[in-house]
């Protein structure tokens, strides 16, 4: 069993990646993993096959389902929804995207806008008239809980700091912040935003942040896992087991969590528990 403490092995904290597995994009998009998997099946999702025969969707997906969230809170179902999907593929310059859409539901009809018009999808018929600006929400009001409008925004600037990862940390970093400015409860920004400061050396800052995940979400299983690592890298061996502990109470499944734990039970001499956490890791393995 390995020693190593690459944390780009198995003991690296979560990426944010290129793709996301069903669970993470539900999680994103504020949806059931059923629902997404209905939406692959009605064809307005198109995910390829990674791992094991995993579905992995890629930004596209997460953004367009943003894009739809509106409908899929209404009366629209997935079959319907497939099909003003394809519609708008087929119509859009193939340079725009469908979740440039802002869609939205009037009564029985489907209304896309882009900025600079707005049409009802299924007839094509161009609508006269804007929609009429909602106020910002106040600063004190977004601490709390953010609007409709406010999560929106906070949206479209973590889905921009996970592409601006494979560019610049610091870009990143600042479009997080935005995220967090817009909905201070953004849970994935808070992981996300921890982990570049982690990955910076900022042990501090990382552990407020992933705390901060954690209050919001105690099931949080990604910043429950980081906080783990974290106590690792700070070579505080205690709090790094008790931490791993918790995360296998929200994820008893989670492999990386029972690997680590194994590999520390060794450094801390208690084979027979680590025995049985390596077995608890390879059938976490084999169920992926």
């Amino acid at each position: 069993m390995t020693n190593s403490r690459n944390k780009a092995g198995a003991r690296s904290m979560k990426p944010s990646g290129e793709s996301f597995t069903t669970r993470e994009l539900a999680r994103l998009a504020a949806l059931s993993p059923s629902r997404v998997r209905r939406c692959v099946q009605m064809g307005m999702l198109k995910p390829r096959r990674g791992k094991r025969q995993r579905f992995e969707y890629p930004m596209q997906d997460l953004l367009l389902l943003r894009a739809a969230r509106n409908l899929l809170d209404g009366r629209v179902g997935p079959r319907r929804l497939a099909e003003i999907v394809e519609r708008l593929r087929e119509s859009l310059p193939k340079e725009q995207p469908v979740s440039s859409l802002r869609l939205s539901l009037s009564g029985d009809q489907v209304i896309a806008t882009d900025g600079h018009r707005r049409w009802d999808v299924e007839s094509g018929q161009i609508l006269m008239g804007f929609e009429r600006k909602r106020r910002p929400p106040s600063v004190a009001a977004l601490g709390r809980e953010a609007g409709p409008e406010a999560e929106d925004v906070a949206f479209r600037a973590f889905a921009r700091a996970l592409l601006l990862e494979k560019i610049s940390s610091e870009a990143a970093r600042e479009a997080y912040r935005e995220a967090l400015v817009h909905d201070a409860r953004a849970v994935p920004a808070l992981v996300n935003l921890g982990r570049l400061e982690h990955e910076a050396g900022r042990h501090e800052k990382a552990e407020q942040l992933y705390g901060d995940a954690v209050r919001i979400d105690p099931q949080e299983g990604t910043a429950l896992y980081n906080l783990a690592v974290l106590a690792e890298d700070r070579n505080d061996h205690p709090l790094a087991l008790r931490r791993y502990r918790e995360l296998l109470l929200v994820e008893p499944g989670h492999a990386d969590g029972h690997r680590n734990l194994a590999r520390l039970l060794v450094r801390m001499g208690r084979h027979d528990e680590a025995r049985r956490h390596n077995r608890h890791y390879r059938a976490a393995l084999r169920a992926r």
